[in-house]
């Protein structure tokens, strides 16, 4: 049974004149009536009285089936609704994981709030998640979608985007005599000890306190590295360390934490998108889509 008999059977049940039926179908009366003809000769039952000098009448047969077959091609017209809703992206379910220090960038949640535009069948679950952890969790599958640190490189198969550069600043206590520089030059920190996450300790974090001790001219001392960014301003805000963090965590207010841009050492940092690079599910592709667009649009962290 095809839709289309379904379909012309409705228009003719409603119009009663086969003419103005062929007309809203844009048929041919003679093409129109064979397919009620073949609907009919399909279910072995008369389903219009066909009159030479009345209107066409539906028979007993004929009015239960109108209903059901109006009920059909709503449940057909839905059917490919849905299909094209979930092509498009606009369906289905995404994993995504983030590290800590994303949540204060504004560039998750500009992400996740052009998802929630698509509507809400598109379900997003969150989750923090270490950078270590979140490429291995993406290699397997676990997880279709992270916000990170840049890397140098990525595991087959896995495609960063960046989505944010922006500038490192020094987080230091905030009764520290170092707080009354409006910029910390890098000789200053010569007497100071620095913490980092440890999953920085090989890149970015590490780097950019070398690059600081080299400005500053002396080797730096390092506290044992901790869990993240937000942990790293714990240990800040208790006098007991000084850190390098990006700038949109000026966002976090922890008691004893001041922020100041560094005098001399223009330092930087990205944050990216990665994903798998062959990508099958429509919803994570429709994910990944406005991941781009978040990359295009104007920063948003300061």
């Amino acid at each position: 049974m095809e839709l289309r008999w379904l379909e012309s059977f409705v228009v003719v049940a409603e119009e009663l004149h086969f003419a103005r039926a062929a007309d809203r179908l844009h048929l041919a009366p003679s093409a129109l009536s064979a397919q009620v003809r073949a609907l009919e000769s399909h279910l072995g039952v008369r389903l219009i009285d066909r009159g030479r000098r009345t209107r066409p009448a539906l028979t007993g047969a004929g009015r239960l089936f109108l209903e059901e077959a109006r009920l059909t091609l709503a449940q057909a017209a839905r059917a490919q609704a849905v299909g094209r809703r979930a092509g498009r992206g606009e369906l289905g379910h995404a994993e995504i994981a983030y590290v800590a220090s994303a949540a204060f960038s504004g560039v998750l949640t500009d992400v996740l709030t052009r998802c929630a535009a698509l509507g809400t069948h598109l379900t997003v679950q969150v989750r923090e998640l270490e950078t270590p952890a979140q490429l291995e969790a993406l290699s397997c599958g676990d997880v279709d979608v992270g916000f990170l640190r840049w890397r140098p490189e990525y595991p087959a198969g896995v495609t960063a985007t960046c989505l944010l550069t922006e500038e490192v600043v020094l987080a230091l206590p905030d009764g520290a005599p170092l707080a009354a520089h409006e910029a910390v030059p890098a000789a200053e920190l010569r007497h100071e000890k620095f913490v980092a996450p440890h999953f920085d300790e090989e890149y970015g974090c590490r780097d950019q306190i070398l690059e600081v001790a080299g400005r500053g001219g002396f080797s730096p001392r390092c506290a044992p590295p901790v869990r993240d960014f937000i942990a790293a301003l714990t240990l800040v805000g208790g006098g007991l360390a000084v850190a390098l963090v990006p700038a949109s965590l000026r966002r976090v207010r922890i008691p004893g934490v001041a922020y100041r841009p560094l005098a001399d050492v223009p330092l930087t940092t990205r944050l990216v998108g990665a994903y798998r690079t062959g990508e099958t599910s429509p919803a994570v592709r429709g994910v990944i889509r406005r991941l781009r667009e978040a990359a295009a649009a104007p920063a948003v962290a300061g």
